[in-house]
C-alpha cells in the first residue's frame, strides 16, 4: 500500500499545485494564461519560486492548426482522494478565444510515481473541431549552471541519457540502450506503424551530473512520439531537460463534434534518485497496483500452445493429443493457435475474419476443449479481430469495413474507427467466448495500419487511428467487465503492442515472437525493466525455432523466469525423449511451486541491464527477490561471444541477517550461506560454452 501522496493548491496572487509521491514533487503554476511545469524534484523539497522553470507549459494542445499552450482561464480545482489512497487534482480551464475547455487531471499515486490525463471538450454548440496535436505532459527537470559540468575537462559526461528500447523491428524487442543528448540538441523517437510498436512508448531519463532517474509509460495503442531537448540557453538562465510525448498521425487526429469530451491518453511518470535498480522495482510497484490487472486466482497458468509441430493443419485428433501432453507435463492451460478456423491447405493469414471452423475440423472445436476441460485444463483461443483475410467472406461481403487511404483499401485492416465494424468485432467476441466457455482470449494483430486511413467527419478527414484505438479499448474493457474471470492474452505479431494501454487490460503479454537463444534472453531482460517480469511471456519448443540454440535447461529457466508457454516439446506423446519430459516436468514444477507464488510480488535486479548486439552478447544476470526477502531466484546465462567463462554474481536484494538454503540447477546442487555471504562475496559461476546457464533458488532457513 502505498504512502506519503499529496496535494496541496496554494494561491497568492498565482495558483500553485504541489503534487507529492513519496519523495517526488511535482509543481505547477498558472501564470500568463499558461499552465507551466514549475519543476519535477526527486528529493521531497519543492524548488523555491525563484527557481522555478517559467518557460515550460506543462502540455501544448493545437486545434484546426491553432496552438492553445496559452491564453487559458481557470474554471475550477478540486482535489480528491480515489482508491488505495491516490491523491488527485481537477483543473478545469476555459480558454479565451477558442471554444475549448480543458481538464487536466493529476494523480499522485504513490511509489514516487504520477498518473497525468487530459480531457478536452468542444464548448461550441455547433461548430465541430479538429485536433491538430496534443502533448498530454511536457516536463524540464534537472538544471544546473553550466559551470557545473567542467566542459573544458576531457571526457566530461554530457549531462544528460536517455533510455529506450533502440530497435522497432519485428523479432529485436527489448534491446534496452543508452544514449546521450547533448546539450543544444533534441532527440526523438517514435512508432510509425499505426500501432506503438516493437520498440514500445517508455523511457527512462538519467543525470549523469548529480544522479536521478525519470520513468515514463504512455498508455497509446497507436502512433506516438517521445522528444527530448538539453536545453542550453541562448542568453541567461540555467541548462535543462524537456521531455514530451504525444499520440502522432495526419491531422486532424480527431474531429471533436459540438459538445464532445475527448479523453487524451494517460501518461505515467515517476522519479527515483537512489538507483536503476530502484526506479525499476518503483515502476513495476506503480504498474501492479496502478494499471496491470489479473483474472481468476491471479495465478499466470503454465500454457501449452497446439502451434508448435502442427501449425495450422490441425484435427481434432492431434488436438486431443497435445491435452494429452498438456497434462502430462503439468501445463495447466492449452490453448489453440491460429489456422482453426480456415480450411485445409489454406494459410491462417488468408481467412482471418471467418472464425468458425472449417473443414479441418467438422466436429468443431467443441469436442477438443470439452475434452480439455474434463482432463482439468483451462482453454484458450487465438483471434485475430481486428483483420479479414483477402479470402474471406467477411473482406467479399464488406469491402467497405476496412480502412481506406489515398483512394483504396488497405488490405486485412479493419476499421474500427466505423461503429459497424467496431459491434460486428465485439459481437464476434462474445460469441466465441461464449460458444467454446474460454478461460483465455488471445488476441493478435499481425497487420501494420501505418498512417492509418481517413474517414469523412464534419467536412474534414479524420485520420482513423485515434478512433480506431479509442474502440478497442472500449471493447476490451466492456468484453471483461462481462466476463471478469476470462484471461486476456495480448499479442501483436510478437511485441507490437506492449504499450501499457493495451497491456493494463491484459493479464499477460506476448512481448516478442522471438524464441532463439541467445537472443530470447536479452529479450527477458530488456522487456523485464519496462514491465513486471510475471506479464511477459517466453516459450520453449520448437514454435519459432524456441528450441533449436542452447541447452535444454537454459531455454526452459528462461521461460520460467517469465510467464512459460510450451509449444512442441515433442511430435507425440508416445514419441517424446524420455529425458527431456523429465526436464521439462522438472521447470514446470520449479515455476509452479517455487517462482511463481513470489513472482507478482519480485523486486527485479538487472545486473546487466544494458546487454550489446542485436541477439545478445556477453553476460546476462537477473535477480528476484521476495518482498519479505526470504525466498529469491536468479538466472545467469552465458550468451555469445563472452570474454571470460566466469561470471560473480554478488547479489543484491537478499537480508544479510538470514541464512539462505541454495539450490543450483542444473544438478539441484544444494548448500547454506549467509545473506552476508551471498551479497559480498557472491557466487562465481564458471560456464565454458556459450549459451549455457546456471539457475538459483534460496529460500531462508529457519
Amino acid at each position: 500500500m502505498p504512502v506519503n501522496v499529496s496535494v496541496t493548491h496554494l494561491s497568492d496572487g498565482q495558483d500553485l499545485w504541489m503534487y507529492g509521491s513519496q519523495l517526488a514533487v511535482y509543481t505547477e503554476r498558472f501564470l500568463d494564461g499558461r499552465l507551466l511545469c514549475a519543476s519535477l524534484q526527486d528529493n521531497g523539497v519543492p524548488v523555491y519560486p525563484r527557481d522555478e522553470s517559467r518557460d515550460q507549459p506543462s502540455f501544448d494542445l493545437v486545434i484546426d492548426g491553432e496552438s492553445l499552450a496559452f491564453g487559458w482561464e481557470i474554471a475550477s480545482f478540486t482535489a480528491g482522494e480515489g482508491a488505495s489512497g491516490i491523491r488527485s487534482g481537477r483543473l478545469v480551464l476555459r480558454h479565451g478565444r477558442a471554444p475549448v475547455e480543458l481538464e487536466v487531471k493529476t494523480e499522485a499515486c504513490g511509489f514516487g510515481f504520477f498518473r497525468r490525463s487530459l480531457r478536452i471538450r468542444n464548448t461550441s454548440p455547433e461548430r465541430a473541431l479538429g485536433l491538430t496535436s496534443v502533448r498530454p505532459f511536457c516536463g524540464v527537470l534537472w538544471s544546473f549552471d553550466e559551470g557545473q559540468r567542467e566542459p573544458g575537462r576531457e571526457g566530461a559526461p554530457e549531462p544528460y541519457s536517455m533510455g529506450r528500447f533502440a530497435d522497432a523491428k519485428w523479432g529485436t524487442e527489448g534491446r534496452f540502450a543508452w544514449q546521450d543528448i547533448a546539450l543544444s540538441t533534441e532527440v526523438s523517437y517514435s512508432s510509425v506503424l499505426g500501432k506503438s510498436g516493437h520498440n514500445a512508448p517508455f523511457f527512462v531519463l538519467r543525470n549523469n551530473l548529480f544522479g536521478g532517474y525519470l520513468a515514463c509509460h504512455f498508455a497509446w495503442s497507436g502512433n506516438w512520439r517521445s522528444s527530448f531537448r538539453a536545453e542550453q540557453p541562448v542568453f541567461q538562465g540555467r541548462a535543462s531537460l524537456r521531455f514530451s510525448v504525444e499520440p502522432a498521425g495526419m491531422p486532424p487526429l480527431r474531429v471533436l463534434e459540438p459538445g464532445e469530451q475527448l479523453a487524451v491518453p494517460e501518461v505515467h511518470f515517476g522519479l527515483v534518485h537512489e538507483d536503476f535498480d530502484a526506479m525499476v522495482q518503483a515502476l513495476h510497484s506503480h504498474l501492479r497496483s496502478r494499471v496491470l490487472s489479473t483474472a481468476g486466482n491471479g495465478l499466470q497458468p503454465v500454457i501449452l500452445n497446439h502451434w508448435g509441430y502442427m501449425e495450422h493443419e490441425l484435427s481434432e485428433e492431434r488436438l486431443r493429443a497435445e491435452v494429452d501432453l498438456a497434462v502430462e507435463v503439468g501445463a495447466e492451460l492449452f490453448m489453440v493457435d491460429a489456422g482453426w478456423f480456415g480450411d485445409k491447405d489454406t494459410d491462417w493469414a488468408s481467412t482471418t475474419g471467418d472464425w468458425r471452423p472449417g473443414n479441418r475440423l467438422p466436429g468443431d472445436l467443441t469436442p477438443v476443449f470439452d475434452y480439455a476441460h474434463g482432463r482439468g485444463l483451462q482453454c484458450g483461443l487465438w483471434v485475430e479481430v481486428e483483420s479479414a483475410g483477402k479470402s474471406s467472406r467477411l473482406a467479399a461481403d464488406h469491402p467497405d469495413w476496412f480502412i481506406h487511404r489515398y483512394g483504396h483499401p488497405v488490405e486485412r485492416v479493419l476499421d474500427l474507427a466505423k461503429q459497424e465494424v467496431a459491434r460486428h468485432v465485439e459481437a464476434e467476441i462474445v460469441r466465441i467466448i461464449e460458444r467454446y466457455r474460454l478461460d483465455m482470449f488471445r488476441l493478435d494483430h499481425n497487420v501494420y495500419p501505418l498512417e492509418g486511413g481517413f474517414n469523412e467527419a464534419h467536412g474534414r478527414l479524420e485520420n482513423s487511428v485515434w478512433r480506431g484505438v479509442q474502440s478497442l479499448y472500449g471493447i476490451i474493457d466492456r468484453v471483461r467487465a462481462r466476463y471478469p474471470r476470462l484471461q486476456w492474452e495480448n499479442c501483436a505479431g510478437g511485441g507490437g503492442r506492449t504499450d501499457i494501454g493495451i497491456v493494463g487490460r491484459s493479464t499477460t503479454t506476448w512481448v516478442s515472437d522471438w524464441m532463439r537463444m541467445p537472443r530470447t534472453v536479452r529479450i527477458l531482460n530488456g522487456m523485464s525493466i519496462a514491465l513486471p517480469p510475471e506479464y511477459i511471456d517466453r516459450l520453449y519448443g520448437v514454435a519459432m525455432e524456441g528450441a533449436y540454440r542452447g541447452s535444454a535447461e537454459t531455454q526452459l529457466q528462461v521461460a520460467v523466469l517469465a510467464h512459460p508457454t510450451l509449444s512442441g516439446i515433442t511430435p507425440s506423446l508416445a514419441a517424446a525423449n524420455p529425458a527431456l519430459l523429465a526436464l521439462v516436468k522438472k521447470y514446470v514444477a520449479i515455476y509452479k511451486d517455487f517462482i511463481r507464488p513470489f513472482h507478482r510480488e519480485s523486486r527485479v535486479y538487472h545486473h546487466t541491464p544494458v546487454i550489446p548486439g542485436t541477439d545478445g552478447r556477453g553476460w546476462c544476470a537477473l535477480e528476484y527477490v521476495s518482498a519479505d526477502r526470504r525466498r529469491a531466484v536468479a538466472g545467469v546465462f552465458r550468451l555469445a561471444v563472452a570474454e571470460s567463462d566466469t561470471y560473480r554474481l554478488c547479489f543484491r536484494g537478499l537480508d544479510p541477517a538470514l541464512a539462505y538454503r541454495v539450490i543450483m540447477e542444473p544438478g539441484s546442487t544444494t548448500w547454506t550461506a549467509s545473506g552476508r555471504e551471498l551479497i559480498g562475496q557472491g557466487i562465481e559461476i564458471r560456464l565454458d560454452a556459450a549459451m549455457t546457464s546456471r539457475l538459483l533458488l534460496l529460500g531462508a532457513e529457519d
